[in-house]
């Protein structure tokens, strides 16, 4: 990002610039899980039909997206964007 646009970027904007990045993020990692998962499912069913060992990082993969979207989506009460609010305004003694 060039120097210029960043100063006319105001503290409203850079947020929602910030939040659009992480769910960008969220997407691609969710993408990625869709097409691995998918890859290893397949190879599954082709080399060992009898035992299904795919689901096991699938879950565990799929634990993790599940916490990636949680922050994302702001879920998590203590991780959302209210609770860094309250801290800041601990931290300064002041409401923002």
């Amino acid at each position: 990002m060039s120097t210029t646009m960043s100063q006319n970027v105001s503290a409203d904007e850079a947020l929602a610039l910030a939040h659009v990045r992480k769910l960008r993020g969220f997407y691609i990692h969710l993408a990625q899980y869709v097409v691995v998962i998918g890859f290893l499912a397949i190879v599954n069913l082709v080399t060992s039909p009898h035992y299904f060992w795919v689901i096991w990082p699938a879950l565990g993969w799929g634990i993790g997206i599940l916490f990636h979207g949680l922050r994302v989506f702001d879920r998590v009460p203590f991780l959302n964007g209210e609770w860094e609010r309250q801290q800041v305004e601990k931290h300064l003694g002041r409401k923002l």
